[in-house]
């Protein structure tokens, strides 16, 4: 590509990724200008700050404790018992990945001048090798959950809530994790639409006070702008020239 053709920015401008956005609900519009933050440190911290006063919500002997208790102690049984398989099956994952652990993958060995079809081949048995063991994995993981099934049917409403609350109090910390998250990034992501530099938003209430349907049509439009996997640059966005 020719010097004409390229875009002068300042360093701290490469790899930040805007574009143009009109966000509508019902016969109303406003436009808006989106680029992506690239650090979320900030938004982090903002989404584990909100996950641990969520959790502390949950406090045993607090009202939200029992007020989640009694809300599980009128869920039908197969939801209980599937929140708490759901508890249950990372634990599960996890045993079974020291039982059955992964193949060590090979290394082309150039010390003894290993050829090309040498190394593939050792590479192609390892590739079977990990295949048959993700089969052994799921297969054993299947029969182990399906008789926990069995012995959690046996049990008590009361046991299954019990079992079943964590599963229901890590849902909501991460949902509010997430909604913090999705909060501060577009805090910091919306801009004017005629002064890019401009924040449009001057505080994460206004953010979290948006209507539903306005915040889902921002959050779609950021994602939109963060490059997938092996992207140079996501579609339908531009650079953002340091004079904006």
């Amino acid at each position: 590509m020719a010097d004409s053709e390229r875009q002068k920015v300042d360093l701290t401008r490469m790899g930040v990724w805007g574009k143009a956005v009109r966000i509508e609900l019902g016969s109303r519009y406003e436009d808006v200008w989106l680029q992506t933050i690239g650090d979320r440190t900030e938004a982090l911290e903002r989404g584990h700050e909100a996950m641990q006063r969520k959790l502390l919500e949950f406090r045993p002997g607090g009202e939200r404790m029992e007020a989640l208790r009694e809300a599980l102690s009128l869920a039908p049984v197969e939801d209980l018992i599937e929140l708490a398989l759901t508890t249950e099956r990372h634990q599960v994952e996890t045993r079974l990945r020291r039982e059955i652990p992964d193949p060590v993958r090979p290394r082309r060995d150039r010390a003894v001048g290993e050829s090309d079809e040498g190394f593939a081949r050792r590479l192609a048995e390892y590739e079977e090798q990990c295949e048959d063991i993700e089969r052994r994995r799921s297969e054993k993981l299947k029969e182990m959950m399906g008789r926990r099934r069995e012995e959690l049917a046996g049990m008590s409403r009361r046991e299954l809530a019990e079992l079943a609350s964590p599963r229901r109090v890590d849902v909501e910390c991460w949902n509010s994790f997430a909604r913090t998250v999705d909060d501060w990034v577009l805090l910091r992501a919306v801009r004017k639409a005629g002064h890019h530099e401009e924040p449009y938003f001057q505080d994460v209430s206004e953010v979290r006070a948006l209507h539903p349907v306005v915040k889902e049509q921002l959050r779609r439009a950021y994602r939109e702008l963060e490059p997938d996997e092996g992207d140079e640059f996501p579609k339908g966005s531009a650079p953002c020239p340091s004079s904006v």
